[in-house]
């Protein structure tokens, strides 16, 4: 049994940041307080802005924590990598992350996250400190590096354009502040924007048009209907639409404009399952790697937030940003 005096020494070293503003904590702020109230000890901090985020790192830093846990959403998790990957992360050695879902999409949790009643699954981590009672679960995912011209750098899980980059201003301009907000919300913007891929309505699906730089290998300037890059095992509702055979951290999957068949054909790869007509020949591109380069103009989306390029000189570059730890219990 884990003496009184080491039992509360093990739970100062578990960090609890809080992003109120993030989905689920907005509709549902008294959801962790109760656990809270039950551990003191617990040190918490509450962040809304990449600054505030920032601050909150370097409190937990000087104060020694090893695990934090993350109550946000995708881009809550994003400002967190990207101070962490930071050559000037205030962490000498980066801590473990829980991450619960706070947010409204939540894609990272669902991937690296804990499933089921997330109060709970935090009071767990807690026991487990003050009694060594427990499993802890430890996951290693790889860290996508952004570089979009005119921006830091920034860290995170999940890159989109084209009609993903449409998709979120869509949600976000209609559909966020009001009574569709949430996951409802999502739901309703994949599946209109599915329908207009699938009826190749490119008015609204949106186009880009860019060329695609993969490991060094250039693919001519098209204009794409969708890209995508992760370092996640999974996406939102169990898609995984990466069918790529090579050796790389970053998977990425491009559809062109003139994509051929995709009624039939999109089914099949967004569950990572071939078919013959699936191919680079009618307009469908997957591969791995560990650099991708995109020369385009449009925004892009990386978990959630989104980034306009200052400046057609330089492409905007997705990176291995190295790996970091997640632990479920």
């Amino acid at each position: 049994m884990t003496s009184p005096q080491s039992s509360s020494n093990a739970i100062s070293r578990i960090g609890l940041l809080t992003n109120p503003l993030s989905g689920k904590n907005r509709r549902r702020p008294e959801s962790l307080s109760i656990v809270i109230d039950e551990y003191p000890e617990v040190i918490r901090q509450d962040a809304t802005t990449i600054e505030e985020i920032h601050d909150a790192l370097l409190y937990f830093a000087n104060l020694g924590i090893d695990i934090l846990a993350v109550n946000g959403g995708d881009g809550t998790i994003q400002a967190v990598l990207t101070i962490l990957c930071h050559d000037a992360t205030p962490f000498v050695t980066p801590p473990q992350l829980m991450v619960l879902k706070g947010g409204t999409t939540n894609m990272i949790a669902g991937d690296v996250g804990i499933n089921g009643d997330q109060m709970e699954a935090f009071k767990r981590l807690l026991q487990w400190a003050e009694t060594g009672k427990g499993t802890i679960g430890r996951i290693q995912r790889p860290v996508l590096r952004l570089l979009v011209p005119g921006h830091e750098p920034k860290y995170g899980m999940f890159f989109g354009a084209g009609c993903i980059t449409q998709a979120t201003s869509y949600y976000h301009q209609h559909l966020h502040n009001n009574i569709f907000g949430g996951f409802p919300g999502i739901c309703m913007t994949i599946g209109r924007f599915l329908w207009a891929l699938i009826r190749k309505r490119k008015n609204f699906a949106g186009l880009t048009s860019m060329t695609i730089n993969r490991d060094g290998h250039l693919t001519p300037r098209d204009d794409y209907i969708l890209f995508l890059a992760s370092t996640l095992n999974g996406l939102i509702f169990g898609l995984n639409p990466f069918w790529g055979s090579e050796n790389g951290p970053l998977r990425s999957t491009a559809i062109t404009s003139q994509a051929r068949y995709m009624p039939w054909v999109l089914p099949f790869l967004a569950f990572n399952r071939m078919t013959r007509t699936g191919t680079a020949e009618n307009g469908y591109y997957s591969s791995n790697g560990h650099e991708v380069a995109l020369h385009l103009m449009d925004s892009v989306v990386l978990d959630g937030e989104m980034y306009t390029p200052q400046s057609s000189k330089h492409p905007t570059v997705l990176q291995y940003g190295g790996e970091a730890t997640f632990i479920r219990i």
